[in-house]
C-alpha cells in the first residue's frame, strides 16, 4: 500500500484529452480579448451626449471626442443641410456639427454613427431639426459672430482666429477695399457656421478693413472693422493719398470741349467705389445735383450760376493724429471765368490756407497743346497744410461758391479743373 504523502506526477501525454483541449481553448480566448482591447482602443463623447435638438432657424454645436485610435464620423447618409468638420481624427479632439435654417415646414432628421480604427462603436448622435411653421418669415433675423462686436484689433504679428457666424439665413462677407491682407474662409453660407480670419503680418504702418456683413443679400449696418497695430511709426514725407483721377475717361483734354463730360452722379458704380464725393447744390434753379465733371484724367469744379465742390475720401492712412501737406494742380476755365479756389477740410484739422487765387490758364482753352502746357506750368501747383489731421479728415475744394448767378458772384462762371492731388506727412 502506497503511503498517503505520495505525490503523483502524470505527464502531459497522459491528461485526458477533452481536459487537454479545454485548457488551450481557454488561454488562446484570453490571449485574443486582450489583443483586441490593445487594438480597438477606446471611444467616448465627453459628457456622452445622444441627441442634438436644432430649432428651424439651425444651431452650431462643437462636440469633445476622447479616443486611443483613429475615428470618424459616419453619417447615416449624405444631406447637404447638415455639415461636420472635421470627420475624422487621431486621438483626442473636437468635431463641429452645423445645421442650416430649415425653410420648411417637416422636421427632419439624421444619426450620426461612429467608428474607430475602422470598427463601428456603440454610441450614436442623433440629429433633430424642428419644421419651420412661420410661413417662411424669420422672427428677429440676426447675424453675428461669436466674441466680435463691429470691431477687432489685431497685432503686428497678425492671428489666425476661428470664429462661429450665427445667422438666420442666408449670409455673405465681402471686403469694403479689398484688403489682401484680411482673409475669411469661407465667405458665404447659410445658418450657423465656423469661420476662419486670418490676418497677415503687418511690416508697415497701423491700417484698417472694413468686412461687410449681408444678410438674406441685405447689407447689415454695421461693418467688422478690423484694425492691425504697425511696427513703421509714419514720419514726414509719407504719402497718405495720392489720386492722378487716371481712372476718370470722359469728354475731352481740350478744356472748352464739354461734350463728353460726365457729372458725378452719372459715374459708374466702380469709379463712385473710390470714394470721391460732391455736395448737391441746393441753389435755387441749380437742379439739385452736384455741379462737378470728369474729364479724361482730371476733374472741373462748377458751372454756369452754380458752384461745385470735391471732397476726398477719408484719410484713412493717417496713423493717429498728424499734420499733413497738400499738394494739387489747378487750372482755371478761361480767362473770363472767376479765379477764387476754396479749400478746407471736413472732419478733423485746421487748414494754412482757405483760399486761392487761380490765375493760370490755358490761352487759347480750345487748343490741345496750350491745355496740356497749362498743367505742366510752374503755377498750376499749389499747396496748404493740415494740422491735426486723423484718419477721419476729408480734403475739400469748392470752385468760388455755391451760389454765382448774376449779383451774387463777381461771374457767373467760376469752373476750376483740378488734379494730381497729393497727401503727406508734414512736420
Amino acid at each position: 500500500m502506497e503511503s498517503m504523502n505520495t505525490i503523483n506526477y502524470y505527464k502531459l501525454d497522459t491528461l485526458p484529452k477533452s481536459i487537454f483541449v479545454f485548457c488551450l481553448s481557454l488561454i488562446m480566448i484570453l490571449t485574443s480579448c486582450k489583443d483586441d482591447l490593445e487594438v480597438d482602443g477606446a471611444f467616448a463623447l465627453k459628457d456622452n451626449p445622444s441627441k442634438l435638438e436644432a430649432a428651424a432657424n439651425g444651431v452650431s454645436e462643437t462636440y469633445t471626442v476622447q479616443a486611443s485610435g483613429k475615428w470618424k464620423v459616419e453619417p447615416l447618409r449624405k444631406e447637404n443641410w447638415l455639415k461636420i468638420d472635421p470627420m475624422e481624427g487621431n486621438g483626442n479632439g473636437t468635431f463641429t456639427v452645423t445645421v442650416n435654417k430649415n425653410t420648411d415646414p417637416e422636421a427632419r432628421e439624421l444619426t450620426l454613427f461612429f467608428t474607430l480604427n475602422g470598427k463601428l462603436q456603440n454610441n450614436v448622435l442623433k440629429v433633430e431639426q424642428a419644421g419651420f411653421t412661420d410661413q417662411g418669415q424669420v422672427k428677429n433675423p440676426y447675424l453675428k459672430i461669436d466674441g466680435l462686436s463691429n470691431r477687432l484689433e489685431v497685432l503686428e504679428a497678425g492671428m489666425t482666429g476661428q470664429y462661429i457666424l450665427r445667422s438666420t439665413g442666408k449670409w455673405k462677407v465681402a471686403l469694403e477695399d479689398e484688403s489682401e491682407w484680411v482673409k475669411v474662409a469661407p465667405m458665404e453660407g447659410e445658418g450657423d457656421t465656423p469661420i476662419t480670419i486670418t490676418i497677415d503680418k503687418n511690416a508697415d504702418i497701423e491700417r484698417t478693413a472694413n468686412l461687410l456683413l449681408f444678410l438674406d443679400d441685405v447689407q447689415q449696418a454695421s461693418p467688422l472693422t478690423v484694425y492691425q497695430k504697425g511696427v513703421k511709426l509714419q514720419v514726414e514725407g509719407d504719402v497718405v493719398l495720392k489720386e492722378d483721377f487716371n481712372w476718370l475717361t470722359y469728354g475731352s483734354e481740350i478744356f472748352n470741349v464739354t461734350s463728353g463730360e460726365t457729372r458725378i452722379a452719372s459715374w459708374s458704380a466702380e469709379e463712385l467705389d473710390k470714394g470721391w464725393t460732391s455736395t448737391i447744390n441746393t441753389t435755387e434753379g441749380g437742379g439739385n445735383y452736384a455741379s462737378i465733371y470728369a474729364r479724361p484724367g482730371f476733374i472741373k469744379l462748377g458751372r454756369t450760376n452754380y458752384g461745385g465742390d470735391l471732397i476726398s475720401p477719408k484719410l484713412g492712412n493717417v496713423q493717429r493724429t498728424k499734420n499733413l501737406l497738400v499738394t494739387f494742380k489747378a487750372v482755371r476755365y478761361a480767362t473770363g471765368d472767376h479765379y477764387l479756389l476754396n479749400v478746407g477740410v471736413k472732419g478733423p484739422g485746421t487748414v494754412s490756407v482757405s483760399q486761392f487765387n487761380v490765375m493760370n490758364v490755358a490761352t487759347p482753352n480750345s487748343n490741345l497743346e496750350s491745355c496740356r502746357a497749362a498743367w505742366q506750368a510752374p503755377e498750376a501747383t499749389y499747396s496748404f497744410v493740415v494740422t491735426g489731421a486723423t484718419a477721419e479728415t476729408q480734403i475739400w475744394l469748392l470752385g468760388g461758391a455755391f451760389d454765382q448767378r448774376a449779383g451774387n458772384w463777381p461771374a457767373t462762371v467760376n469752373r476750376i479743373f483740378v488734379d494730381d492731388i497729393v497727401v503727406t506727412v508734414a512736420k
